[in-house]
């Protein structure tokens, strides 16, 4: 890599580091509420859940009092990609183990943190003061057994009922499928008509979810609760342990949900929603951030019975699998800007891959496969450039000529340099086109090995995993900028960048680009050694392929079809002689 191309990188960083900290647009309340009962509502509800959970069930619930008094029965559902339990205390969702992803430890592990209480509920404040959540009540149930097992497209409804008094009910109804991460969760209240201060309801995920990678420290950083709103998306982090986070919005919502690294749980309605509530903490000392993400729902005033059907999706955040429930979820993956790296992941990268999937079932032959076709898709930009570093490498004793002879001016030289540049048939800058139309592609694989879950606990020779660092060797300390362990493939890799350079035209040969001969491949082992090996992996194949393409291109091309040029005009030397001829 010449000095143009470092210069090149150097550049494109120095924008997308601007551009984020100091142009990025502020994120503008999606719709804002415009009833003032509503606020006042919402600054009760909050009252209320603190309330609630100070004090027992007893007083706090009223006329549901009588319903929080009962004997759990909780129920199996086992399909092909989980197994849940749910609990008629509350009728919600005490459990959901997914069969074909596991944890660090290569176990299966529950995603439900709440699984005392549950994470599914609903809430709602009375006329009379009163916090309701259901995951306090006890509801009857008519499913027979204790287990179920589902298998391809069949299908089982789970049915939970509560009677507050004579005419008044809470139905719940779970709906599972065989083959699906989707599952039905339809709600119908009767009797509930002027009942519901603001008239409002809230279906409500609770709990942050269970981290399923060794490294707590990068699922925080991918952990959030979040909720899709007129094509645009709210995010709630609650990084900071001193604080609690709370963010609401009115209007239609696609989606709430909360995440962590590589899996999602999702509350989806099929009808216009009246806003969203979203909470988090991060407890301090402890690496966990909780959460807390809920739709509102108007329940009529004028209407005795209120019905709404959700979809609940608890699963992993791949993109195929989130895109075709048809609702935006996959905005919810991290892809980058969205007007500049998500277009190649979302319609280059993923695609690209996915179609390779169909063939090759090792994702480490499929990187290197990739890393190939972008060599051989930039190889007319890398000749090119290529050849005109060649060509102002050949120039550069003429240039060093002028830069001496106009040393002391500078218009002149400039000029020079130009009629030079012209007639040579080179660009300066030639060396960083390349480069340069290859960053939106290199940051996206970037966010998209960072955050695909394709490559997760997928191995490659030593690599066990690709989705993080290939250590060979854990120090049990960590070294600053290094990091607690040695990756062998960013030690690969930064041989190869080295090996690129070397055998790469230089356009200039001081100092300075001596020295970044050995500081540049420094700076990659830095950089790439806490990253995922699957971008370790490509980096390292896209020099070696680079390395191969270079060596070639030094044996079928030179210099010897670069135009004579003189260093000085030669029609001024011209002018010079007829004007002394005239004196004779």
């Amino acid at each position: 890599m010449d000095k143009n191309s470092v210069i090149g990188l150097v550049l494109i960083a120095l924008i997308m580091i601007v551009w984020m900290q100091f142009m990025a647009p502020e994120r503008k309340p999606l719709q804002e509420m415009d009833r003032p009962v509503a606020a006042a509502v919402e600054d009760d509800m909050a009252t209320e859940r603190e309330r609630a959970a100070e004090a027992g069930p007893g007083d706090m619930l009223g006329e549901f009092s009588a319903a929080a008094q009962g004997e759990e029965q909780l129920l199996t559902i086992d399909n092909e990609l989980f197994t849940a339990v749910l609990s008629s205390h509350g009728a919600t969702l005490k459990s959901l183990v997914l069969k074909e992803h596991l944890d660090s430890n290569r176990e299966r592990f529950d995603l439900v943190k709440n699984t005392d209480s549950g994470a599914l509920s609903l809430f709602f404040l009375t006329r009379g003061g009163k916090s309701i959540d259901t995951r306090d009540l006890y509801f009857r149930t008519s499913t027979p057994g204790r287990e179920t097992s589902l298998s391809g497209d069949e299908t089982f409804d789970v049915r939970y009922s509560l009677e507050v008094s004579p005419g008044k009910t809470i139905d719940v109804v779970y709906t599972f499928s065989g083959d699906s991460y989707r599952i039905g969760y339809d709600v119908q209240m009767n009797g509930f008509a002027g009942q519901l201060a603001g008239d409002e309801l809230q279906v409500q995920w609770d709990g942050g979810l269970v981290h399923s990678e060794k490294n707590d420290e990068d699922e925080l950083q991918h952990s959030w609760a979040s909720a899709y709103m007129g094509g645009g998306l709210l995010k709630l982090d609650a990084a900071d342990p001193s604080r609690n986070y709370r963010e609401e919005q009115s209007g239609t919502a696609e989606w709430v949900a909360v995440r962590t690294k590589y899996f999602v749980a999702s509350l989806i309605p099929s009808s216009a929603t009246e806003g969203v509530y979203l909470t988090g903490e991060r407890f301090a000392g402890q690496l966990f951030e909780d959460y807390t993400a809920a739709l509102k729902f108007r329940v009529p005033s004028d209407e005795n019975t209120f019905t709404e059907s959700l979809d609940l999706y608890v699963g992993p955040i791949s993109y195929n699998t989130v895109k075709a429930l048809g609702v935006d979820l996959e905005k919810i993956m991290d892809f980058g800007w969205d007007w500049l790296t998500r277009p190649f992941a979302e319609y280059i990268i993923l695609p690209i891959f996915n179609l390779l999937n169909n063939f090759i079932g090792n994702y480490g032959l499929i990187i290197i496969i990739f890393a190939l076709l972008i060599k051989l898709v930039t190889y007319p930009l890398t000749m090119a450039s290529t050849k005109s570093m060649k060509k102002m490498a050949a120039l550069q004793p003429m240039l060093k000529e002028l830069q001496e002879k106009y040393k002391d001016n500078p218009a002149k030289m400039q000029s020079e340099l130009s009629r030079i540049y012209k007639e040579a048939g080179v660009n300066p800058l030639g060396g960083c086109l390349p480069v340069v139309i290859q960053m939106p592609l290199l940051f996206a694989m970037f966010y998209v090995f960072r955050s695909s879950i394709q490559l997760r606990q997928e191995g490659f020779l030593w690599a066990k995993d690709l989705s993080v660092p290939d250590s060979i060797l854990d120090f049990g300390f960590s070294i600053p900028l290094y990091g607690d362990h040695i990756a062998l493939f960013p030690i690969l890799m930064a041989g190869a960048v080295y090996v690129q350079q070397k055998i790469t035209p230089a356009s200039q040969t001081n100092e300075q680009m001596k020295a970044m001969l050995y500081i540049f491949p420094a700076m990659m082992l830095l950089f790439f050694n806490n990253l995922p090996a699957g971008l370790g992996l490509y980096y390292l194949m896209f020099n070696v392929f680079s390395i191969a393409q270079t060596w070639y291109i030094n044996k079928t091309t030179s210099t010897e079809d670069l135009p004579a040029i003189s260093p000085a005009p030669s029609p001024a030397k011209g002018q010079k002689k007829k004007k002394n001829s005239r004196k004779r």
